[in-house]
C-alpha cells in the first residue's frame, strides 16, 4: 500500500498504527504482527512457536475457555502464526464486534499469564505437530534444506523446533522473550475493513496495558550467511523419493528480488505452464509434484527446486531441472515471452491481494520491516520495469548450479 492508500499512526508509547479502510467489506481483519520469529529463540529453537500457542491459555482476566469462545460467539475468528522473523496475533470479525476484538488482541498479547499447567499440555500438542510434519515428506525436507543452506545462521532454526528444544521451555523463558520482544516500537497494530481510525485508536488506548514498559526496541542486526554446497541422500519409510535442491538468494530488499521472483514464477511457479511442470510431468510424467521456489528475508534468501517421483525417476528429473535452469542463463525471453510471464505473474499479485486478511499482514509486515508497506501498483510496476537482460543477469547470478545443494529422502532398501 502507498501512504495514500493506508494511515499510519505512532501512539504515545511507540506502537504502531497503520489502519486501510475498505467500504466494500462487512469485516474488519485487526492483529499485532510482531519482528520477533524462530530467528530470535536464542538457546531454545521453538521457543517463539511455542509463545504463539501460550498466549491462549490464559490471562489475567480470562480462562483459556473465555479466551478462545469470546469471538467464536459471535462468529469471529482469533489465531496466530509464527515465521522465521515475525509473529502475528489476529482477529477477523463482523465491523461492529472492533471493540471485542481489540479486547481480546491486547488481552492475548500483553496479559497473558503463561501458566505452567497448560504449558506441560501445549508441549504435548507442539511435538505432535512436530510429528505431523516428520510424517509429511514436503515439509520435512525444506526445513532439513534449510538447516543446511543457513548452517549457523539463525534463519536456519526450525520454527517448531525439535522434541527435545520443546522439552527445555519453560514459563521463564517464555515470559523473557515476551520481555524481550513484545514491545510496543517492536510490533505493527494493522487494521484493514470498514472502521474508522479514530473508533481503532480508541480502542487501542482502552485495552492497551497502560503501565511503563521496557521500550527499548531490539537491534535487528543483519547477519552474514556462511555457505558452503553440500549434497546429502538419506533413507526414509516413505514410498516416493524426494529431493530439494537450491542455494543462498537476493535478501527481501535486494534490488534485483523482483526479478527472481519473476523468474522464479516462470520456471516453477503455482501455474500448470511453469516449465518445470511441462518439462517433467506433462512431457515425461516422471513426476506429479515438481515446483521452484524463492524466498526472502531480513539477511538472506533462499532459492530451490523440489520434486518427488519413484527413485529410478530422481535422477532424469534433476537433470532437466538443470536443463531448464541452463535456459533461462542463455536464452534471452523474446519480447512475447517476457510479456507473457510479467502478465500471468501480476494476475497471480492480483488475485492474492483479495485477501483482507492477508492484506493486512502485507501491511503490517512492511511496516514493520521498512516503516512503508508497498503497494499493489508499485509491485506491479516494478515487474513491468524488468528487461529481458535484467533477467538474464539474474538467472546467471543464481542459477550457477554447481553451487547448488542436494538433499534426497529415498526409499529404505
Amino acid at each position: 500500500m502507498s501512504r495514500k492508500e493506508y494511515q499510519l499512526y505512532t501512539l504515545d508509547n511507540g506502537l504502531r498504527v497503520a489502519h486501510l479502510k475498505i467500504s466494500s467489506t462487512l469485516l474488519v481483519h485487526c492483529g499485532f504482527i510482531i519482528h520477533a520469529g524462530s530467528r530470535n529463540d536464542g538457546e531454545i529453537p521453538g521457543l517463539a512457536h511455542a509463545l504463539e500457542h501460550m498466549v491462549f491459555k490464559g490471562t489475567q482476566k480470562r480462562k483459556t475457555i473465555h479466551v478462545l469462545n469470546h469471538l467464536e460467539v459471535v462468529g469471529g475468528e482469533l489465531n496466530a502464526f509464527t515465521t522465521k522473523e515475525m509473529t502475528a496475533i489476529y482477529a477477523a470479525v463482523e465491523k461492529r464486534h472492533l471493540s471485542r476484538a481489540i479486547d481480546i488482541l491486547c488481552d492475548v498479547t500483553f496479559r497473558s499469564t503463561l501458566p505452567d499447567s497448560e504449558l506441560i499440555k501445549e508441549k504435548k500438542v507442539i511435538k505432535d505437530e512436530i510429528n505431523m510434519y516428520l510424517d509429511t515428506p514436503e515439509e520435512n525436507i525444506y526445513d532439513e534444506f534449510q538447516e543446511i543452506i543457513f548452517g549457523d545462521h539463525p534463519l536456519a532454526h526450525n520454527i517448531l523446533g525439535t522434541p527435545d528444544s520443546v522439552d527445555l521451555i519453560t514459563r521463564d523463558s517464555l515470559q523473557q522473550f515476551v520481555d524481550n520482544h513484545y514491545q510496543y516500537p517492536n510490533m505493527v497494530f494493522a487494521v484493514v475493513g470498514n472502521v474508522s481510525i479514530d473508533k481503532v485508536i480508541y480502542n487501542l488506548n482502552k485495552f492497551l496495558p497502560q503501565e511503563n514498559r521496557n521500550i527499548t526496541v531490539p537491534d535487528h542486526k543483519k547477519s552474514p550467511i556462511i555457505y558452503k554446497p553440500s549434497f546429502q541422500k538419506k533413507e526414509s519409510d516413505f514410498s516416493n523419493a524426494y529431493a530439494i535442491m537450491g542455494v543462498p538468494a537476493f535478501e527481501e530488499d535486494h534490488k534485483n528480488r523482483f526479478g527472481l521472483l519473476l523468474l522464479n514464477n516462470l520456471l516453477g511457479g503455482p501455474g500448470m505452464n511453469s516449465r518445470l511442470n511441462l518439462s517433467i510431468r506433462e512431457k515425461y510424467g516422471y513426476t506429479y509434484h515438481v515446483e521452484s521456489g524463492y524466498q526472502a528475508f531480513y539477511d538472506g534468501g533462499l532459492f530451490h527446486c523440489y520434486l518427488s517421483a519413484e527413485e529410478k525417476y530422481i535422477d532424469k528429473s534433476i537433470e532437466l531441472i538443470k536443463k531448464e535452469l541452463k535456459k533461462l542463463k542463455e536464452q534471452k525471453l523474446g519480447k512475447v515471452q517476457l510479456s507473457q510471464a510479467k502478465n500471468q505473474f501480476i494476475g497471480q499479485i492480483i488475485m492474492g491481494n483479495e485477501s483482507k486478511n492477508g492484506l493486512m499482514i502485507h501491511i503490517g509486515k512492511g511496516i514493520l520491516k521498512h516503516n512503508k508497506a508497498m503497494s499493489i501498483q508499485e509491485t506491479i510496476q516494478k515487474i513491468k520495469n524488468l528487461t529481458a537482460e535484467q533477467l538474464l543477469d539474474i538467472a546467471n547470478e543464481v542459477f550457477d548450479f554447481e553451487n547448488f545443494s542436494h538433499l534426497q529422502y529415498l526409499p529404505e532398501k
